[in-house]
Formats: C-alpha cells, sequence, structure tokens
C-alpha cells in the first residue's frame, strides 16, 4: 500500500519532482567531475608542474664529508667525487619507481671557448634505459625540462659532435646553429662546481645543433652528450650529480618527523608515502654512495599549488551540494503546504508519524537515487570534456565513484528532507480537514 502511495504522489506533480531530480543531479554532477578528475588528472596536474624543474638532487657523500683542520676547509675549490654513471638504472628500482618521471645525469668540465671561459655540461638528452624485459625508460633534459626552449634541435645522445650552447653565450659570440665549436679544457678547478680533471687535455670539436634559453645558468654554458664529455675528460662512466624529477605528495608535519625516532608501524607509513624526503631517503638506500637532498623551493611551490586546488574544487563541491540541498528543500515544502490535507485525512485514518514520514522519505530517496545515477554520468562527460580540454587526454568512467555519488546523493536530499518532514509531521487533522 505505502508503495503505491509513493509511486502515485510521484507521478502528481511531476514537473516539481524533476526539477527537484535536475537539482541534485547537478549537484552530484559537480562532485563526480571533481572526485573523476582527482583521481584521474591529479598526476596529470602533477606532471605539468614538474615543468618547474627536478626536486631532487643526488650528489656523492663525500662531498658532505667536511676536510677541516682549526676551521679551515682544505679541499680543492674545484675537488669533488664522482658517482657510476651505471648505478642511475637503481633509480627505477626503488619503492615509489614510478613516481619517477625522469632524471638526468650532469658532468662539468672547465673549458675555454674563444678565450671565453665555460663550462662544458655532459648529460643525458634522451636516453632510453632498459629496465628488464617488459619496460624500456625514456629519460634525459628532454623529459626533465620541457619547459627549455631550443632554437634548432636537441642533439642525439650518440651524436658524438653535437651541442647545445646557451643564448647568453651565444649572442656574446655570435655562434648560430651548424656553427663549429673547439673547446679547449681550462685548468682544473676553475668552476666551483667542477671536480679536478686530467690537466691536459685535447681540444674538442663540437658542432652547434642548437640555441638554449632556460633563464638561468645554462644560458652561458655549452651542453653536450655524456659520452662525448666524459671520453673528453677521461671521465668514463663517471658524473658528478643527477636531477630527478618526481611525483610527489606535498608535505606536511608527518613528512618532517625523525625518520630514526619513528615506530615501525609510523615508519612504514612514512616509507609508503611519496613524500620528497622519503622517495630522497630511498634513492640513498640504492645508491650508498650518494647523497639525496630534496630540492624544497620546487617541492614547496608544487605542494602549495596542489593544496589551493585541492581547498578550491572542495569548495566547489560543498557549494553545489549546499544549493542542491537548498533547492531540494524548497521544493519538498512546497510539496507539504499544498498536502496538508491528504497528510490530515491519512493521520485521521490512522496513520502514524512514522507511516508519514516512510512516505515522504521513500518519496525523497527516490529524488536522491535518479538524481545521483543521472549526476554521476553527467559529471563523468564533464570530467572527461574538461581533461581533453586541460590537458589534452581524457579520462575513463570510474564506477567506484557511482556508490559515493548514490550515498552522497541520498544524504543531500534527505537532509533538504528534514524540515518539510518536521513540518509534515505537525499538522493536525482536526485543522487540515476543517480547512
Amino acid at each position: 500500500m505505502i508503495f503505491r502511495i509513493v509511486l502515485e504522489s510521484l507521478a502528481r506533480r511531476r514537473r516539481r519532482k524533476l526539477l527537484s531530480v535536475f537539482a541534485v543531479a547537478l549537484g552530484i554532477a559537480v562532485t563526480a567531475a571533481v572526485a573523476t578528475l582527482a583521481l584521474d588528472v591529479g598526476d596529470k596536474v602533477n606532471r605539468e608542474l614538474r615543468s618547474f624543474g627536478a626536486n631532487l638532487s643526488v650528489t656523492p657523500a663525500a662531498d658532505g664529508l667536511p676536510v677541516a683542520v682549526g676551521g679551515i676547509d682544505f679541499r680543492p675549490a674545484g675537488a669533488g667525487a664522482f658517482l657510476p654513471e651505471s648505478t642511475l638504472l637503481s633509480l627505477k628500482r626503488i619503492f615509489w619507481r614510478n613516481n619517477i618521471v625522469a632524471f638526468a645525469p650532469f658532468l662539468y668540465v672547465p673549458a675555454t671557448l674563444e678565450g671565453q671561459q665555460v663550462v662544458v655540461i655532459g648529460s643525458w638528452f634522451q636516453k632510453a634505459l632498459t629496465v628488464d624485459k617488459s619496460e624500456v625508460f625514456v629519460t634525459g633534459l628532454e623529459k626533465l625540462h620541457p619547459a627549455w626552449k631550443i632554437t634548432g634541435q636537441w642533439p642525439a645522445d650518440d651524436d658524438t659532435h653535437g651541442a647545445l650552447v646557451g643564448r647568453r653565450l651565444a649572442e656574446r659570440l655570435n655562434l648560430h646553429p651548424d656553427q663549429a665549436l673547439t673547446l679547449a679544457a681550462a685548468a682544473p678547478g676553475n668552476t666551483p662546481s667542477s671536480p679536478a680533471i686530467a690537466p691536459s687535455l685535447l681540444p674538442a670539436e663540437f658542432i652547434v645543433r642548437g640555441i638554449l634559453e632556460t633563464g638561468g645558468p645554462e644560458d652561458g654554458q655549452v651542453l653536450a652528450p655524456l659520452a662525448s664529455v666524459q671520453r673528453w675528460a677521461g671521465l668514463q662512466d663517471k658524473v658528478r650529480r643527477i636531477e630527478i624529477s618526481a611525483l610527489t605528495k606535498p608535505e606536511d608535519a608527518f613528512a618532517h618527523s625523525d625518520v630514526s625516532r619513528l615506530t615501525g608501524e609510523e615508519f612504514d607509513r612514512w616509507y609508503c608515502t611519496p613524500y620528497v624526503s622519503s622517495i630522497a631517503y630511498q634513492i640513498q638506500q640504492a645508491i650508498p654512495e650518494a647523497q639525496a637532498r630534496p630540492v624544497y623551493h620546487v617541492a614547496e611551490t608544487e605542494g602549495r599549488i596542489m593544496n589551493r586546488v585541492g581547498v578550491l574544487m572542495a569548495l566547489l563541491v560543498v557549494a553545489a551540494l549546499v544549493a542542491a540541498g537548498l533547492a531540494v528543500a524548497s521544493m519538498m515544502l512546497a510539496t507539504v503546504l499544498e498536502r496538508r490535507a491528504e497528510i490530515g485525512l491519512f493521520k485521521a485514518l490512522g496513520a502514524t508519524d512514522a507511516r508519514v514520514a516512510a512516505v515522504f522519505l521513500l518519496e525523497a530517496c527516490t529524488i536522491g537515487l535518479l538524481g545521483g545515477a543521472a549526476g554521476y554520468f553527467f559529471g563523468s562527460l564533464l570530467a572527461w570534456r574538461l581533461a581533453l580540454a586541460v590537458f589534452g587526454s581524457a579520462v575513463g568512467i570510474h564506477w567506484v565513484i557511482l556508490p559515493v555519488c548514490l550515498a552522497v546523493a541520498l544524504f543531500v536530499t534527505l537532509a533538504g528532507s528534514a524540515l518539510p518532514l518536521g513540518r509534515a509531521l505537525k499538522v493536525s487533522p482536526s485543522l487540515a480537514l476543517r480547512d
């Protein structure tokens, strides 16, 4: 009997019911779109932020060892240790290996070019690494710094004579693509970031493949394939520094905990969270002779952006759901006021408050489920279009969100129906029938 009453109630005043369903569907559509974007596009946003540059820097652990007597540091100005190039593959074998987006090694050699003191940087431009039988990881400066501007083209890693010249250096020496360069080795220790190299090196011949503009110190330097610079400097399989770009979670207070004081459970939680500090810890485990340090000004900037985007999306969801709840409340209240006589007659025939409440609650649940289902599919479509327009790649349908959307739709509808239901239960049969 009660289900027939509910069905007949839904069949009447269909326009008002459809407006209620539409209001709930809009609120749930925003929720579904935000949830889909959070699941699928969170990494895409993080990858876009990776254009800021590397957020991890790896150097030899020996660089951090002090060589001081009486407060005087006796290390040579240009001295430094090296890391084996062959150990770089270990970066793709740590726990958060899939969060390593790109990395590139650097080897610095001081040189002179047409009488100008320059630094020649050996690195990977686009290197394919065989991680295992089923995975080939492509990395290098093209992946690590996608925002760098190149006039000309990137040299290939097997191009033994290809090189990039920084914009400022190219303007100062009037260098252009396809122009030949003759680099002579400078005396060791001319640059603070350069370790000592062989004091006598033959001049190296390179060809400018492109002009590099970064807005940083690279604008005054020469970049060449790592293998070519290693052969020239006599430093085969050696690199000076590694820059790593990793997808990380914004750090909170727990991320800065003293690892040595964490309990086993707390350490597992810290280790299994992609903080920039925990990834640095795992890198040092994979390469014991290395010291990994977060580049905090990059990581903190990314964290602030991600947090603000998250707050903005949460506020948008809350506003949409509150608007949907208010719309349901106003329409349900109008329904109660119109049906006072029916409610009074129902009570006069012996219906309890629970029976009256059941009618309105079942009606509200039906509206909520219909609005939740419609909003889920509309929100998924909206998320697909937004991701395609902003990131150039579509997102899929996440069925796991559907139960959440239905539950939220029921909550919003029932919350919006609470006040009208209270008014319905206060209707007096005698007053309603007399009117």
